[in-house]
């Protein structure tokens, strides 16, 4: 039997970008008419004990929270062989790689679906993590009713379909390490993750990654840390809302801001500053969940490119409890837009 906390392989960025996995690239939150983003400062650094990213399987669940709330979810997970013998391409019902990894939920935005991320959540599979993205009833592209205020409900959806994917019958629960849990949401589905740490607070989460979400209300439990990526000119939810959120989080925390960055800004949308993003997550969720404190010592660096994002914390360095970390300035790196992977999809709201 593997051992218990086999570690899902944070990947070397620059060969997850050099990895070709296809999809369109969305034109949603470009703000530069396609300037080249750049290599992340320090991003050479994430290193994997796999020296390529996994491959990785696809399954389909339909869950439902009652005749009114049908959740179908997919999910993203680590199996044998890298990406690149599999040229980036899903294996349906793929065995899982042995071991157990870490789970992460994602949240759609409006009018999207768990589809039109999975350039992300493909590149978190691939980093070691299983993610299930379920699609929600009343926010979704193409549902029957759209409902914006729904968005508190999908909050208790996310625990129920982690509380579904555990359950021993479920095929892929031998692949889950049920205690590093984290959330993940964008817009809508960011304004989600922040209910389960506010008022439908799961405990079980390790970590939270909020995208461009709004505030809601006090946070409450346990500590754990929380990482807020805003694009500082997003028309949709303002940058103010999350600093607001930012600002009533108590817990050790990190802001992320993509200069100049707009609504989709450091999800699917390769515009400025993308690479920083996927640098910075990938510390972020190694150190929240898979306790590497290396990556935690990476992340000013990594999400750091003079011009591009700039990155602030607090509580996340002892020696700084309540205080800005101070960002450092390095020099640019020449674009390298030809060699970064193009990630699919995108949403709005």
């Amino acid at each position: 039997m593997p051992p218990r906390r086999t570690r899902g392989a944070t990947v070397s960025l620059l060969t997850a970008a050099l990895l070709v996995v296809g999809g369109a690239v969305a034109a949603s939150g470009s703000d530069d008419g396609g300037t080249p983003f750049s290599t992340a400062v320090g991003a050479t650094a994430i290193e994997s004990s796999s020296p390529v990213p996994h491959a990785v399987g696809i399954r389909h669940f339909n869950f439902s929270r009652g005749k009114d709330r049908p959740l179908p979810s997919t999910v993203w997970y680590p199996v044998r062989g890298s990406a690149r013998q599999t040229r980036g391409r899903t294996q349906l019902d793929a065995t899982a790689l042995p071991g157990e990894f870490p789970l992460l939920i994602w949240s759609h935005g409006f009018y999207s679906n768990p589809q039109m991320q999975e350039g992300m959540t493909k590149f978190l599979a691939e980093s070691g993590y299983v993610v299930v993205a379920p699609a929600y009833p009343f926010t979704k592209k193409n549902g029957p009713k759209f409902d914006k205020t729904d968005v508190p409900n999908q909050a208790v959806d996310a625990s129920y379909v982690i509380t579904q994917l555990l359950q021993p019958s479920n095929p892929l629960a031998p692949s889950i390490d049920p205690d590093r849990l984290g959330a993940i949401g964008h817009s809508g589905g960011g304004t989600t993750t922040d209910w389960l740490f506010t008022g439908h607070r799961d405990p079980r989460l390790k970590v939270g990654v909020i995208f461009a979400g709004r505030p809601t209300t006090a946070y409450k439990g346990s500590p754990v840390p929380m990482l807020f990526i805003h694009g500082d000119k997003d028309p949709v939810v303002a940058y103010s809302q999350g600093r607001e959120s930012y600002g009533k989080d108590p817990w050790p925390k990190a802001f992320l801001t993509i200069e100049g960055g707009e609504h989709g800004a450091g999800t699917n949308d390769p515009e400025r500053g993308h690479t920083q993003v996927l640098a910075t997550l990938l510390d972020f969720l190694n150190w929240a969940l898979n306790g590497d404190d290396a990556a935690r010592m990476r992340l000013t660096g990594d999400a750091t490119l003079a011009g591009f994002t700039h990155f602030e914390s607090t509580g996340i360095y002892p020696s700084t409890t309540n205080s800005t970390i101070a960002t450092t300035t390095t020099p640019t790196p020449t674009p390298t837009q030809s060699n970064v992977r193009d990630l699919a999809g995108g949403s709005a709201g």
